[in-house]
């Protein structure tokens, strides 16, 4: 566990016994207080910690989020749409990463729907992990240290280190003969305050295209979004290196590849954490 985790860990616990007053935890921990609305609302909801946070819940998330699981921590794993979960837009192809949850539930050939019930079924069911529908809108930190997200919701969530697992969906523009509209596939919602926080941090960004065909009469598409510039993101930690306990995987990091790919980033990310 890291040290920002460990001292996370300690100040619920002094809370939660209430082992200082309202003055010194107020003084001592600012962001704490002010997160836990002077300790009242917000202090159940603060108990609700998590090993590791992620955010999105495609191939990458979710193969990041099972694997951290089956190793015995507590995973929060959030996405816009629980009817997008582990969701693919064209047949997967086989081989599958050997211990992967695509490995279990996949086939080749496979088409979404079937896919996205099988995986999103062992996903909810898995007692380590909590898959929830939220909006991260901003990332919760102190000094140089990310403690957790905030929500459009409204809902806040703390976590000894959070995933950034967001796909083609910062600042995406998808085009569909004349029609464009802000998602990073068709009819799925962006990251449009995530993406606009990362930037005043002081993150880079580069941009990539993408084509998907059209299949099963859906009409294909082109979709351009935003990946972390080249030294943001550091390969063999897979660390966004600018802030501690932030991590990437994923398109957001790589710009492209197969859906075998995002499940092998997302166990990667897993041994290492």
């Amino acid at each position: 566990m890291s040290s920002a985790a460990a001292t996370l860990g300690r100040r619920t616990e002094l809370f939660s016994q209430g082992q200082c007053g309202k003055t010194h935890k107020e003084a001592r921990f600012p962001l704490f207080w002010q997160l836990t609305m002077g300790g009242q609302v917000g202090r159940m909801m603060w108990l609700v910690h998590y090993d590791v946070l992620i955010v999105g819940a495609g191939f990458a998330g979710a193969e990041a989020a099972y694997a951290l699981a089956n190793k015995g921590l507590r995973v929060g794993l959030l996405t816009t749409s629980l009817d997008s979960v582990y969701l693919p837009f064209t047949p997967i192809r086989a081989p599958f990463p050997a211990g992967s949850l695509l490995a279990e539930v996949g086939e080749d050939g496979l088409k979404g729907w079937i896919l996205h019930s099988r995986a999103k079924y062992r996903l909810e069911n898995h007692p380590r992990i909590h898959l929830l529908q939220l909006s991260v809108t901003r990332l919760l930190i102190e000094g140089q240290t990310v403690l957790g997200v905030e929500s459009w919701e409204g809902p806040r969530k703390t976590a000894g280190r959070v995933v950034l697992a967001v796909g083609s969906f910062l600042a995406p523009k998808l085009y569909m003969g004349s029609v464009v509209e802000e998602a990073g596939r068709l009819s799925e919602a962006a990251y449009p305050d995530l993406y606009q926080h990362l930037q005043q941090l002081g993150f880079s960004f580069s941009s990539v295209q993408a084509e998907v065909p059209e299949q099963d009469g859906t009409p294909g598409y082109r979709v351009a979004y935003k990946v972390f510039a080249e030294g943001e993101w550091e390969p063999t930690s897979m660390r966004l290196t600018r802030l501690e306990g932030l991590y990437g995987v994923g398109l957001c990091v790589l710009g492209q590849g197969s859906y075998s790919q995002m499940a092998s980033e997302g166990m990667r990310l897993a041994s290492l954490l």
